[in-house]
Parts: C-alpha cells; structure tokens; sequence
C-alpha cells in the first residue's frame, strides 16, 4: 500500500534533518471489532519495517492501542496510509506522539458536534421555515459562504419569533452519544473544559450547564419586547473568534496550543481545529475533513479520551 491521504501536518512533525526516533501510540477504533482492519494494520507496519514494542486492548474491544517507535517523519507517512486504510471500513484511527499525549484545555463546537442538530434550524423548523434556513446552514458550514453573511440571513428570517422558542429548543435538545462521558472524565482528568458556539446564548447555556462545561461562548441575538428582531449583537462568534477563544484560553491559563484540544465539524471550526495540537473533525463536512487527519467518522466522542490516554468505562 503505497497510497497516503494528504493532510495539514501536525505539529510534531520535523523536518528531516531534525527527524529522530521517537515513541508513538497508535489508536484504532473499530466500532465493530473489525479484525480485518486490526490485522491489516500490523501488515502496514511490517511492510514500513515499524516494530509493534506493544499492543494494549480498551474499551471491550472496540479499540486497540499499538505502541512504537519510529521517526516523526515515518510516523506521519503511516498516519496517513492507516487513514486510507480505514476510509471505507467502520473504525478510526489516530496518531500521536507518546510525550504529550494528555491535553490540558478542551474546546468543542456545539452545533453537530455536542448536540445533534443544528439549533437555528431547530428553531426555524419550529415556525415552518426549516428547509429555507438549513439550506443556508449546510452551506455556510460546507465553506461556500461566508458565515456572517449565513447568520444574518437566518436570524432575519426569524423576525418577530418569541424568545420563549429558545427555551422550548434547549429542553428539546438531544446530545450526542459519548458527549456527557467526555466532558465528565475530561474535567475529571484536569482539563479545562469551554464550549463555543455559533449559536444563541438560551440554547448554548442550558447545554454548557447540563454537560458542565467550566465556560462557554456563543452569539446573543438581539430582543424587543419579547420577540427577536432579526438582528445578531456583536461581537459575532464565528471561525476567526473561535480561533481567539483558543488562544485567550490558552494564554490565560498558560498552557500551549499544543496542549489544546479541539473538535468541531463545520468550515467556521476549521481555523480552531488547525491551531491545536490536535483537531477532531467530528463526522465533519467534506473541507474539514480535508483539513486535519484527526477525524471521527465512525465512532463517538469518547475517542477523543482514548487519544489523551484517558480510560473509558
């Protein structure tokens, strides 16, 4: 197998003069248990002459770590073949080095990503516009518009709406699987833990609160005697103030980039995903999955705990 996948490099990655050997883990999650896959992945790392030193079994099966050494450039040559290797199987698989593993600080996108829906078009739903407004949702979040110019043309179509809408969208809300467990034993394990969102502050609050994130961002849309106006308040939460809240976040708790962890699934996550020392593409739209080699497309949001290293009952 000589095909790789080409991806943003992750920051561990030196240059070939500086290149020396160094210990990896390699994760595989097959939510089926898929021994084919977990055998054609040692075939990858015998045909790269990569010895296994160890293999460690978590999670009643569902995934395995392998444990080796090689050199950061070989390491990021067979990341991008085992990610080729699991692109029409049911698993993923991530790469990393074994100094650092365990993150400090967690920033997770809402919309898609904690939650299962996009709650704008929950909302518009709700009043019979909801194909209208996730039409211009898919795309904004695809990267085919700019997403400022997606948000005040949703939220201008929702002129008038009661704010109590909000209210009924945040107890109807559903969360992903893996959220609750992730945000529990990440907080548990010392990271920081910060939701940021594109979304409104009714919603994004009662969300932030139930899973017990430590601090959230999100947009606050302008109201008037009880009905929205249709008009968003500034400072907008988008791509570039995601990307903000990671480094003030990082800066005022003085940890590195590299020891921040990300996860989003949409075009405005992508600059906060690329600025980590690692950026989950949770089952992400085609430009965010181009745009980091960190991707769950098969399982939960527990494997970003497996990746830290952090047990999962």
């Amino acid at each position: 197998m000589n095909e790789t996948m080409s991806f943003p490099k992750p920051y561990w990655v030196l240059s070939e003069a500086e290149d020396t050997q160094t210990a990896f883990v390699v994760i595989l999650v097959s939510m089926s248990a898929n021994d084919v896959v977990v055998k054609s992945a040692q075939q990858l790392f015998d045909e790269n002459n990569i010895d296994i030193d160890s293999i460690n079994t978590l999670s009643d099966k569902q995934a395995i770590e392998f444990f080796i050494s090689t050199t950061t450039q070989g390491a990021w040559q067979i990341f991008q073949k085992l990610l080729l290797l699991v692109s029409n199987a049911d698993a993923d698989v991530f790469v990393l080095p074994m100094a650092g593993r365990k993150k400090r600080l967690l920033i997770c996108d809402m919309d898609s990503t904690i939650v299962q829906t996009e709650t704008l078009d929950d909302i518009a739903a709700s009043i019979g516009i909801g194909e209208q407004v996730s039409e211009i949702t898919a795309r904004a979040m695809r990267g085919e518009l700019d997403f400022r110019k997606a948000l005040d043309e949703r939220v201008s179509l929702l002129k008038g709406v009661s704010e109590t809408l909000f209210d009924e969208i945040a107890q109807e809300v559903q969360i992903n699987f893996g959220a609750n467990e992730l945000i529990n034993l990440a907080q548990k394990h010392g990271l920081r833990t910060v939701l940021v969102s594109g979304g409104f502050e009714p919603i994004v609050k009662v969300v932030a609160a139930n899973l017990g994130f430590d601090h959230y961002v999100c947009n606050k849309a302008e109201i008037a005697n009880g009905k929205l106006t249709g008009k968003v308040l500034e400072p907008i939460v988008g791509a570039e103030s995601k990307l903000n809240v990671l480094k003030e976040e990082a800066k005022q708790s003085m940890f590195t980039l590299e020891q921040a962890c990300t996860v989003g699934d949409g075009a405005n996550d992508l600059p906060m995903l690329q600025a980590a020392g690692i950026g989950f593409a949770y089952k992400g739209k085609p430009l965010v999955r181009a745009g980091t080699p960190y991707q769950i497309n098969s399982s939960n949001l527990t494997s970003i705990l497996l990746v830290m290293g952090i047990t999962v009952l």
